[in-house]
């Protein structure tokens, strides 16, 4: 067995995609954790710009030179014109290329980390760069830690044909079983891969975290409501967002991009510190309701509860491990739900409840597991089908 802990210089490279929201939050949590934990040398390679002559300035509308990048920047350029047109070229465009473009990405990715030196741990956090196990080793431990199950993601979002979702499926299922560890941003998310698409023994609990925060909600008989996030995606529900700042008008939403005027949300920009969240009683999570969100994770439940305020979440979307915090709503009921959780009694329990959550999901537990990750067993070396059954069962979610 080869122990990583055991080199004299350790390093590890951590594939991201920066943004401000959740994707920029895990990738710099991830680097203190492993540099707290013998790790002399953490490198967050954000690879946003990847086929890409620099990262700023002009140079980063201009393709690299690279034969590999050029002709990325190429499929990139072919995706971005059929979105722009819409419709169906968008819908067969997206099916046939973005299989190709993870596919180069990562190549790209393996010969641009491998001229960089020796690593002992990779993490990929980027949906869009999980085919970087797909090539010759760049670490000696390679871990896929995901935001969510890409393809099912595309598919339900309208921007994969059948046939796409198919193909995009099968690279993804290819880099999962050619992963060292297999990981998702919450365990209702692995748990739904395992039921419906990939089923290995390199599952790995790297789950999500909150920090403790000093700032707590407080108490007001005239409870208002915060929502904190991206508006971006299809999964966001700004329908039902809309819906609800009509019927309760203290609910403030803040958060980019800024969603359309004629939805009539309460839209307060991005806020000024996470900290105003404690200037609230409750938090607000929407997800539309898909076979995948119904499994979903939203960070911000972690950090609303890390304030002690307790979350508003749709009632298709349940998870046991937050059922203390939670309180579940649909449309038709939602005033009714607030206004049983508005007493002093109740909202005080929930408050309690919540602190309590957030405690059991500190970073220090949510990345306890890469301590397991650093030690390379022949799991990676042979298959799982000639390891003792006591070898090949991996750790599960809590």
């Amino acid at each position: 067995m080869k122990d990583i802990s055991m080199t004299q210089e350790k390093r590890a490279v951590i594939i991201c995609s920066q943004d401000a929201f959740a994707n920029g939050i895990k990738p710099k949590e991830l680097e203190a954790y492993l540099k707290r934990n013998g790790f002399s040398s953490v490198l967050r390679f954000d690879s946003g710009k990847l086929s890409r002559l620099a990262k700023t300035g002009v140079r980063r509308l201009l393709p690299a030179l690279h034969p590999l990048k050029l002709q990325l920047y190429l499929h990139e350029a072919l995706l971005a014109v059929a979105v722009k047109m819409g419709g169906s070229a968008c819908l067969s465009a997206t099916s046939g290329l973005l299989w190709r473009i993870m596919m180069l990405r990562g190549k790209v990715l393996g010969k641009t980390l491998r001229a960089r030196g020796h690593f002992n741990l990779l993490i990929c956090e980027s949906n869009m760069d999980q085919t970087v196990t797909l090539g010759k080793r760049v670490a000696d431990v390679q871990i896929l830690d995901l935001p969510s199950p890409f393809a099912e993601e595309m598919l339900f979002g309208g921007e994969l044909t059948p046939a796409g979702y198919e193909k995009l499926r099968d690279v993804e299922v290819a880099s999962y079983t050619a992963a060292d560890y297999l990981s998702f941003h919450w365990h209702t998310y692995a748990d739904y891969v395992r039921q419906k698409k990939y089923d290995g023994s390199n599952f790995l609990p790297i789950t999500y975290g909150t920090h403790e925060k000093t700032k707590l909600a407080r108490y007001s008989e005239q409870p208002r409501i915060i929502f904190l996030g991206y508006l971006g995606g299809y999964w966001v529900n700004l329908p039902l967002l809309s819906r609800l700042c009509k019927l309760y008008p203290k609910l403030d939403v803040y958060g980019g991009p800024e969603p359309d005027a004629s939805l009539g949300i309460n839209y307060k920009g991005y806020a000024p510190s996470i900290d105003v969240i404690a200037d609230y009683q409750f938090g607000l999570v929407t997800i539309s309701d898909d076979e995948l969100r119904q499994h979903s994770f939203s960070s911000k439940h972690l950090e609303y509860i890390s304030y002690g305020v307790p979350v508003l979440t749709p009632a298709w979307r349940r998870d046991a491990a937050l059922d203390d915090s939670s309180i579940y709503y649909t449309a038709d009921d939602f005033i009714e739900q607030i206004e049983r959780a508005s007493t002093r009694e109740a909202w005080e329990s929930l408050h309690a409840a919540a602190l309590k959550d957030a405690a059991r999901f500190s970073w220090d537990n949510a990345l306890r597991a890469l301590e397991v990750s650093q030690k390379r067993s022949e799991v990676w070396e042979a298959s799982t089908d000639q390891l003792e059954p006591e070898q090949a069962v991996m750790r599960t979610y809590p």
